[in-house]
């Protein structure tokens, strides 16, 4: 079983407050999944999982492939058990974003979004720089020595076994380099690629619920047809993936030209983004789901978020008070202070990764759950322009 119910509507834009069903899950929408990318947080155990506020997890299908991971998944029953989360939802990537970071992502050195504005010209044939082999059969790639190959079909297999709620089709992530004949071509493959996905998912609709994405770059044109394409296929969701153009502010423009298509009484994922002032531009643009590896890597890189905003534990290091006196995680509510933090990374004591990790996730979670009471208050704008002042 797998519903929607759209709660809330925040006047004047796609805004939306909902909740997801399956089976006997839930979670309430909008919100941020937290990255287990190897089914795992690499700063807390998983018998301790199911004590985080978050409501929703993604796992990465490439990584426990690779690292095989999947049969220890499948000896424990699932993804579920495996995690030690039976009443939290949780979703698998499909591997394409993994495509592009061992392809275009390495070579241009570049993410989803470009960090500055782009002369394309300057870049001329970087469609010949993929240093993986992407055909219409699917993916071929080396891993240790070993040539592996990823499709539709596999990845398909792989998400099974795996067993989690929400599985993603696979796909091909373009850079913000590319051409517009290459994202144009990868697109339509991409789209082939869902009719396979979709074939390989039978059988498993009511166990697990496929969500297919949609691609196009930076091109509005490529972004609507791809959105009409994606959305009348008869999937319970959809996901938005790719490159976001070639500067921050590009995202919600790129956003609403696909959300305008989509049904709108389906649920959609915001693939791999998580910064702040992104979530509030795609949400305002009706998109209900999100994941983003930010709020674990980042505290382990020593970063902290706060309402007041993104704090650099080295330049707080002599504090004698704890990071948040409001926030309820763990570390806030003990009273760790940021020198002692900054003491146990020092000293490489794993207290210092699993504090910051318990704190960034329970921000992003009380982030989360302000935008849901702020939309259904009508008062989304006012939240985000509070937000704005630091992000």
């Amino acid at each position: 079983m797998f519903n929607f119910d759209i709660l809330n509507k925040q006047s004047g834009s796609r805004a939306r407050t909902g909740i997801i069903y399956s089976s006997d899950r839930n979670v309430q929408t909008p919100e941020l999944a937290i990255v287990a990318t190897d089914a795992q947080l690499r700063s807390l155990p998983n018998d301790v999982l199911h004590e985080l506020p978050s409501q929703y997890f993604i796992v990465n299908t490439y990584h426990t492939y690779t690292k095989q991971i999947i049969p220890k998944i499948e000896e424990q029953g699932g993804i579920h058990t495996y995690m030690g989360l039976k009443d939290r939802i949780i979703a698998t990537d499909s591997g394409g974003f993994q495509v592009f970071s061992l392809g275009f992502g390495q070579k241009h050195n570049i993410g989803k979004i470009a960090r500055e504005r782009i002369d394309k010209k300057l870049f001329e044939n970087k469609d010949q720089e993929n240093p993986i082999q992407i055909a219409e059969e699917g993916v071929r790639f080396n891993f240790n020595g070993k040539e592996l190959m990823l499709n539709p079909e596999i990845s398909m297999d792989l998400q099974h076994k795996i067993g989690a709620d929400i599985m993603m089709a696979f796909d091909e992530c373009t850079s913000p380099l590319n051409s517009y004949e290459y994202t144009k071509n990868s697109m339509e493959r991409t789209h082939r690629w869902l009719d396979r996905s979709i074939a390989a998912h039978r059988g498993f609709e009511e166990k697990q619920n496929l969500f297919g994405i949609v691609q196009g770059g930076e091109y509005q044109d490529l972004r609507e047809e791809s959105a009409r394409v994606v959305g009348s296929k008869d999937v319970p969701g959809f996901a938005i993936g790719g490159s976001f153009g070639d500067f921050q502010e590009a995202l919600g423009t790129t956003v609403g030209w696909v959300t305008s298509i989509l049904p709108p009484e389906k649920p959609r994922h915001l693939l791999g983004i998580g910064k702040i002032r992104d979530i509030f531009a795609a949400v305002e643009q009706g998109v209900d789901l999100f994941d983003c590896v930010i709020p674990t890597r980042e505290a382990r890189h020593r970063m902290l978020y706060t309402k007041k905003g993104r704090l650099y534990l080295r330049k707080l290091k002599h504090l004698d008070e704890s990071i948040d006196a409001h926030c309820k995680c763990e570390g806030c509510r003990e009273g760790v202070t940021m020198r002692q933090l900054w003491e146990w990374f020092l000293a490489y004591d794993l207290r210092a990764s699993t504090y910051t990790t318990l704190h960034n996730i329970q921000f992003y979670a009380d982030l989360m759950r302000e935008i849901r009471e702020s939309i259904e208050m009508g008062k989304f704008d006012s939240l985000r322009n509070e937000y704005q002042t630091y992000y």
